[in-house]
């Protein structure tokens, strides 16, 4: 068995969007002090990590955790990335949540379910599967790579449902039995990815080793709401 990779997912510090149960979407909110501090957190929790590749969505609440994590590993370019961003809540955006979903997709101007999957399986097939591959030539034999990856709450729960829904991924038992437990504020999730022998082949296989882990923030608050919506 060989580790390829293991991605560090990672949901962006608070905001007070966040407190006021504000759906945000896409729009740019900043990391308010708590945030900041989340972020700190978060970057003391990783630092031992040797982060070879990094991603963020574009959107500072998401970009400015991401930077504060990065602090101090040198020579890792951050690749700010769009179709990292939350779902799009149109005229949603800005109002108090948490969102009917009743009726959502009939709203014009919300990315849809279908399409916001689609961008999440999107991203994970171009980025991570390429990473991960067994016959990419850029990697060498039994090195592993460690991958940051920065987005969104519904982001974040919506490509994990579709890596467990699609045996991408395994999971513990027991959160197939109880679904995904509440992603807070600058949580961490881990998927290592490891290749197996197959008869004459090598297959990858990944597992899931945290998801929505907050223990590293210390007795901070930390919202257990998510005023913006997974499909």
């Amino acid at each position: 068995m060989t580790i390829l990779a293991r991605v560090f997912v990672v949901r962006h510090g608070e905001t007070d969007s966040n407190c006021n149960r504000i759906a945000q979407g896409q729009l740019d909110t900043q990391l308010n002090a708590t945030g900041l501090a989340q972020a700190a957190m978060t970057a003391e929790a990783l630092k031992s990590v040797s982060f070879d590749k990094a991603f963020t969505s574009d959107l500072q609440r998401a970009s400015k955790t991401a930077e504060r994590i990065l602090h101090g590993h040198t020579g890792i370019e951050l690749v700010q990335d769009s179709a990292l961003r939350e779902r799009f809540m149109g005229e949603m955006q800005g109002k108090k949540g948490p969102v009917d979903m009743k009726g959502l997709n009939g709203l014009s101007s919300i990315e849809t379910d279908d399409a916001f999957v689609q961008r999440c399986i999107t991203w994970y097939n171009r980025v991570i599967v390429l990473t991960v591959s067994v016959t990419k030539p850029d990697v060498p034999e039994g090195q592993c790579q460690n991958i940051l990856v920065l987005s969104h709450g519904a982001f974040i729960t919506t490509l994990f449902r579709i890596m467990i829904s699609t045996n991408y991924v395994t999971c513990p038992a027991e959160m197939k039995l109880r679904g995904l437990p509440t992603l807070g504020n600058a949580s961490i999730s881990i998927v290592e990815y490891r290749t197996i022998p197959r008869g004459k082949h090598r297959e990858v296989e990944g597992d899931i080793l945290k998801y929505g882990d907050i223990s590293h923030l210390c007795g901070l608050r930390v919202m257990e709401e998510n005023a913006d919506v997974e499909a």
